[in-house]
């Protein structure tokens, strides 16, 4: 199978909702794709536009470059957005989802939308979110975004 990988980063602030009147650096940084470009890219998948993410993620107050793992759902057909589902663990164990969205996604407007990444962090042992983010990728990070992209090859035969 052909499958594809690529690098991102996203930079920004959260506020901690108990702490709202303060900003902390934010960040993460993602390898993303999916072993098969067909599964990808076919539209009666359920895997369709949807690629396995893993990196780190700094959340200032909560964890520093925590190992991360989830997903990266492009929805440009239904919703026209783009999601990432993250889940990680701070030092004492204790485990937390981060949901981004980039929202409005228009061909007038791509410049701004998928640049711009609204989230959420959730405490999944009591529910509660946690904290509330704005993070961005930085407009220096294009060409290395771009040059990261590279096409994976997986058992395309067999041998006995």
């Amino acid at each position: 199978m052909i499958g594809f990988k690529i690098d991102e980063l996203m930079t920004g602030t959260h506020r901690f909702t108990d702490k709202p009147d303060t900003e902390r650096p934010m960040l993460f940084s993602l390898t993303w794709g999916s072993d098969s470009l067909l599964k990808f890219l076919n539209p009666f998948s359920r895997n369709f536009l949807l690629s396995q993410a893993t990196g780190f993620i700094t959340v200032d107050g909560l964890v520093d470059k925590a190992e991360c793992s989830g997903t990266l759902h492009l929805r440009y057909f239904s919703g026209r957005k783009i999601v990432y589902e993250l889940f990680f663990q701070d030092e004492k164990g204790v485990n937390y989802r981060y949901v981004g969205e980039k929202l409005n996604l228009w061909p007038w407007n791509l410049y701004r939308t998928h640049f711009t990444c609204y989230g959420t962090i959730t405490d999944l042992s009591n529910g509660k979110v946690i904290s509330e983010s704005v993070v961005y990728f930085p407009y220096r990070e294009i060409f290395p975004f771009a040059c990261s992209f590279r096409l994976r090859l997986g058992r395309v035969l067999k041998y006995s």
